[in-house]
């Protein structure tokens, strides 16, 4: 007979015996909640929505004002599907509500920062999603633009791929060419990093030869490629005309001038990116990076890890071809925000690293901690009160609406008339433009000869245009109405100088000198 074990030892020894842990959802959930507040108030909505879209940010907007069937002609430089949702915004609150849009992408990559960190632990999730609320590049460019979605993008397709890591099954690998197929709508950005996943778990189903993997992988792949094509050739390929080509030629590798010059330009841009992401010196905040890839690929995500390289490398071989800018602030908002990301799970290793050893490794992962924490944050505060260009179009409209008379003729600047065409009250016509530039569409007001909208800013079609202006005027008086940004031709001066007499600035009111177009009542 034996004998009776003591209960120590039961407690001991019988762990298959013991109950189930609880699941602990709400503790993410809390901090999932508290990392997406602290990321709305780091982008402080208050400004957000009553600074005034300036030119960029009005061709945008100007989408809204077209009817649906133009939203191809208007999205030549935006994702198609940006553009949709911004007409399911309510409308409710001022002009600029427009910018919940990039404010929610942003808020949502937070929560896929944290979801990616979490498949290595609840301290690289949290790390991951402060990472992402404060990412330095991310709150420096808080404009009516997709690179909250390119970022968003990037993160979201990234934790797809871990999932895969963590348990591969063809569910997960249709859930991930799924969202590659619809994240291609919202952001250009989403097809380097469809590519860069796909082709990280293609070359890891490769190495370990499990040629289901590979088959399944290669052909959901092909048919998100031909998705993406098809997208491209529609709604894309039209905006990299040859002025857009002009405009970005500068952030192109130059490899046409040899391989020391292109080499230079690439490790100029490389240190810069580094140096933007918030932690420090380009060479500690590489290292970081490093740090941080080096754990996922320990962790079992090896794949993610492998994206990640992968992605840089697409980047590196379309700035090569003169295909994409090579790490410009804006357009590559999505890498520096995924190197942000990245160091900090550098830091989230470090910290685990020393909490697992000794304690005097203890205070060495504190010091790591807050060391990072006291580079990210100034950073991080410092982009975003970063703020955006000033414009005083909407002013100027008001201001013109309230004060001008009958037989007055409003001239709008070429570079003011886009925000122009979202906040005057009556609707512009849309139509492909006749001159050269990156935006394939221009506003129009037909049959009101009140107003003269510019579409070019040299001093030519500047005279021709005020001269005109001051011929239709009934009152003797022309309005400019001038964006800070683009239409800063000291041309309007003067002209304003040889037709008349300027009586106010911003906008401008020139009264006509008789003789000179103009007649009085």
């Amino acid at each position: 007979m034996r004998a009776a074990r003591p209960a120590e030892e039961l407690v001991e020894g019988s762990t298959a015996a013991a109950p189930p842990k609880p699941p602990r959802r709400w503790i993410d959930v809390t901090l999932i909640a508290t990392l997406v507040s602290l990321a709305v108030v780091a982008r402080r909505p208050g400004y957000l929505f009553s600074h005034a879209f300036w030119l960029d940010e009005g061709w945008v907007a100007d989408s809204l004002r077209a009817p649906l069937h133009q939203l191809p002609l208007l999205t030549s430089s935006t994702p198609i599907g940006w553009t949709f949702l911004l007409r399911l915004i309510p409308h409710v609150g001022p002009p600029e509500r427009l910018r919940v849009l990039p404010l929610a992408f942003g808020v949502l990559g937070v929560v896929a920062a944290y979801l990616l960190g979490r498949q290595l632990g609840r301290v690289a999730a949290v790390a991951a999603g402060l990472a992402a609320a404060l990412a330095p590049t991310a709150l420096g460019n808080h404009n009516l633009k997709q690179y909250s979605a390119d970022a968003f993008a990037t993160l979201l397709l990234l934790w797809l791929t871990a999932r895969l890591d963590r348990g591969w099954s063809r569910r997960r690998l249709a859930v991930l060419c799924l969202a590659s197929v619809l994240l291609a709508f919202v952001s250009h950005a989403a097809m380097f990093v469809s590519a860069a996943v796909l082709g990280a778990l293609a070359g890891r189903a490769l190495a370990e030869r499990r040629w289901e993997r590979l088959g399944w992988t290669v052909g959901l792949g092909l048919g998100v490629a031909a998705v993406e094509a098809a997208v491209y050739l529609t709604f894309v390929a039209a905006g990299d005309n040859r002025v857009m080509q002009q405009i970005w030629a500068g952030n192109m590798i130059p490899l046409g001038q040899g391989l020391g010059p292109a080499a230079a330009f690439v490790a100029t841009r490389s240190a810069d990116a580094f140096g933007s992401i918030g932690f420090g010196p380009w060479p500690l905040a590489a290292a970081l990076v490093v740090a941080g890839v080096v754990a996922m690929w320990r962790l079992r995500v090896p794949t993610v890890a492998t994206a990640v390289c992968l992605l840089a490398a697409e980047l590196l071989a379309a700035g090569a071809a003169q295909l994409y800018p090579f790490l410009d602030d804006r357009t590559s908002l999505f890498l520096t925000t995924l190197l942000t990301v990245c160091g900090a799970l550098g830091v989230a290793s470090l910290v685990t690293w020393s909490a697992r050893r000794r304690l005097v490794t203890l205070p060495l992962g504190a010091a790591v901690a807050v060391g990072a924490a006291s580079l990210l944050l100034p950073a991080a505060h410092a982009q975003a009160m970063k703020p955006m260009p000033p414009s005083s179009v909407p002013q100027q409209i008001d201001y013109v609406l309230a004060h001008r008379r009958p037989g007055d003729v409003v001239v709008v600047g070429a570079a003011a008339s886009f925000p122009f065409a979202y906040y005057w009250p009556e609707r512009p016509t849309f139509e492909p433009t006749t001159v050269g530039t990156g935006v394939l569409f221009q506003v129009d007001y037909p049959g009101q000869p009140e107003l003269l909208v510019l579409h070019e800013r040299r001093p030519a079609q500047i005279g021709g245009a005020v001269r005109e202006a001051a011929a239709r005027s009934t009152s003797g008086r022309v309005w400019f109405v001038l964006a800070e940004a683009g239409d800063g031709n000291p041309a309007w001066n003067q002209v304003a100088k040889r037709v008349g007499h300027t009586s106010r600035r911003s906008p401008w009111l020139v009264d006509i000198a008789p003789g000179a177009g103009g007649r009085r009542d």
